[in-house]
């Protein structure tokens, strides 16, 4: 039997006064929050599941308002309160719901790391479930990242901490620049890419979710499609650049796209790719920014509207390094299938 969500209206009420600069991206991201995490039915993810991984994907980004409103919803639903009580280590999850606690750290500071050794730790028969997970947590990346940049257009005070974020985040990943240490290690978009690969794999293994966030995607595609102007945050050339320079930040390069076309955007400044890459990498930090110092590289709604580009972006390059790494463990197994076979 279905558990009846307890989404739904609340949630517009609470949010929608931070897409006060995006009114009609409100409406879509909105459908693309309530149906992928809230909706609950026969054939969907557990509702407890997802409100629980909305927890701790909040906590990684480090946004409490939203992780106590998904706290408060899964006890409403019925959750077990020692998941509360105990945080992660409390025997009663799931050993499934665990193991991507530790790959939701990952895609929040360093996707690229993502292998397919993490699968291996997963019992089969569990494709659809990582599948639906990584969906679901990336989505909820994107909406705490955008509530933390409005809190400061909003001038709103932090929070004093009231969840223990240890007992949700056990070994805390910290963004180190790609190029330290992985340089040589890109994912090239010729060999695996978001449209000619990893999303298919997201369409066989998370229909449902996969539909809604590909509408998402697409309209946030269409907003350069009238914009004639090149200063425009939304021009075509600016978002081109913008997703190439997020791309290469996160381990993703276009062998056919001249990088000198980045430094020499006009509207990609120094302070604005500085601003660009707080966002992709440690979006927890951006609570610690003031609106002076923002605006020096931005006006407000501009900053807004950079927020919700590069969190999609983001989502669609963590995804990609997913679906390469599960590419390359199914790819694996098959080999040793092969080998034990012989």
């Amino acid at each position: 039997m279905a558990q009846k969500g307890p989404y739904p209206e609340d949630l517009i009420k609470v949010y929608k006064p931070y897409f006060s600069p995006c009114p009609s991206y409100f409406e879509e991201f909105k459908n693309l929050i309530s149906k992928v995490i809230y909706k609950d039915d026969e054939n969907s993810f557990s509702l407890q599941y997802k409100l629980f991984y909305g927890l701790i994907a909040s906590l990684s980004i480090g946004v409490e308002e939203l992780a106590e409103d998904f706290e408060i919803k899964f006890k409403l639903c019925g959750g077990d309160d020692i998941w509360i009580k105990e945080g992660i280590k409390c025997e009663n999850i799931p050993k499934h719901i665990k193991g991507f606690a530790k790959i939701n750290d990952i895609l929040v500071h360093k996707p690229w790391i993502i292998h397919w050794a993490h699968f291996s730790e997963f019992d089969s028969g569990l494709t659809y479930f990582l599948f639906q997970s990584a969906i679901i947590v990336t989505t909820v990346h994107r909406f705490a990242t955008i509530i933390s940049a409005l809190n400061i257009v909003m001038n709103k005070d932090i929070k004093e901490n009231k969840i223990d974020k240890t007992k949700y985040i056990l070994n805390p990943i910290e963004y180190v620049d790609f190029n330290k240490n992985h340089s040589d290690k890109f994912l090239y978009i010729d060999d695996f890419d978001w449209k000619t690969n990893a999303k298919y794999f997201f369409s066989d293994y998370a229909e449902k979710e996969m539909d809604l966030l590909e509408k998402d995607l697409k309209f946030l595609d269409s907003l350069s499609d009238n914009v004639t102007d090149d200063n425009n945050i939304f021009s075509k050339e600016n978002v081109i650049a913008i997703e190439k320079y997020v791309e290469i930040i996160l381990g993703i390069k276009d062998r056919e796209y001249n990088y000198h076309n980045i430094n020499t955007n006009k509207f990609l400044n120094i302070y604005r790719k500085t601003l660009i890459k707080e966002v992709a990498c440690f979006p927890e930090k951006l609570c610690e920014k003031n609106l002076n110092e923002i605006k020096l590289r931005l006006e407000s709604d501009d900053f807004i509207r950079l927020v919700i580009l590069v969190t999609a972006i983001k989502q669609k390059i963590c995804l990609t390094h997913f679906a390469k790494a599960f590419d390359e463990f199914s790819s694996n197994k098959k080999k040793n299938d092969i080998n034990s076979e012989e």
